[in-house]
């Protein structure tokens, strides 16, 4: 029970959909659609945990993915100025979920509440409806981190191919006051993801349907992860890539590319991203050590210090800024 004072499991509990505070999702308040996540990516560090809980609080289950209720959330009367949907799974992870998300967004609205989504799923017509009502308070970053038929379905099994996920931004970016559109790349496979072909492709399929913003991150994950990805003969040279202890916003003993491994990249990425007119940041949650160089390191851009402070200001749910107290800067030539 000690366990459970220390650490916030979250949806666990009784399979209500409600805000939470998530210390390790950049410090935001966060909400997810449901238990499990139908795309069953297998690099995920935070899914299989809340499985993991609640088998161990119930051991009947078999592991389905479960819709959570929405009773709890619907009910309440307040809510924090931001919500990230979603921590442990995907807010549009099937039909079903796409439709809480819906009954979900219409709630936030009511209250002025900004959105960060990022997702794998599909918009469906249904969805982007519900999204011009107030496009003004939704961050949206789409996960597209290859173009390949084979990695996306060894890596991220259930998810989307690469062309409906493009379509996901055209879609999108036709959205008329739209906050941001992003695509994210986001875990990079050493070896696998960050070749110079498929960051092209991306980047700029991505350009040409309109998209100005690009969020890239390395792969971080625990010692028994990398383990297990070392056993896939498709990602075991990525997993053995994995050889530096890497300072996140957990504080757990994480593995990811070495550094000075990263910077290199970055920078050539960077001026792909230059190159088809598209502003580059990197994830300073998953890899402290950005907050000391010259790259943009927020991976939402729309919630850097100031903004939080200035959503704060009239709000009973405080944003933390304790992390963000360096100056961030774009990456020169």
């Amino acid at each position: 029970m000690e366990t459970e004072k220390r650490i916030n499991w979250g949806i666990s509990r009784d399979l209500q959909a409600d805000v939470r505070l998530e210390p390790n999702a950049c410090k935001l308040y966060v909400m997810d659609i449901s238990l499990g996540c139908p795309f069953q990516c297998i690099y995920c560090l935070f899914s299989p945990l809340e499985l993991m809980v609640y088998k161990i609080k119930n051991p009947g289950y078999q592991g389905d993915v479960l819709p959570l209720k929405l009773d709890r959330f619907l009910e309440r009367k307040e809510f924090p100025p931001v919500v990230y949907l979603s921590y442990a799974s995907d807010p549009l992870g099937n039909s079903t979920l796409i439709n809480n998300t819906i009954r979900v967004l219409e709630k936030l609205f009511s209250h002025h509440v900004h959105i960060l989504l990022i997702t794998k799923g599909i918009f469906t017509e249904e969805l982007l409806k519900v999204i011009r009502i107030r496009p003004d308070l939704m961050e949206v970053q789409v996960g597209v981190t290859n173009s390949g038929d084979r990695r996306n379905n060894i890596i991220e099994p259930g998810a989307p191919s690469y062309k409906k996920r493009m379509e996901n931004l055209k879609r999108l970016a036709a959205v008329k006051g739209l906050r941001s559109l992003v695509v994210r790349l986001d875990p990079l496979f050493p070896g696998i993801d960050d070749i110079e072909e498929n960051i092209k492709r991306v980047i700029g399929d991505a350009s040409d349907l309109g998209v100005n913003r690009a969020v890239m991150s390395y792969l971080v994950l625990t010692p028994g992860m990398r383990e297990n990805l070392r056993a896939n003969e498709f990602t075991r040279g990525a997993a053995e890539a994995l050889v530096e202890k890497t300072p996140t916003i957990s504080e757990q003993e994480l593995y990811s590319y070495p550094f000075d491994e990263k910077i290199k990249k970055f920078i050539h990425f960077d001026e792909i991203c230059q190159e088809n007119g598209i502003k580059m940041s990197v994830c300073g949650c998953k890899e402290h050590r950005f907050k000391e160089t010259r790259f943009g390191w927020t991976c939402f851009p729309f919630f850097t210090k100031e903004k939080r402070e200035e959503l704060s200001a009239n709000s009973p749910f405080k944003l933390d800024t304790s992390h963000l107290k360096c100056h961030e800067l774009n990456i020169e030539n």
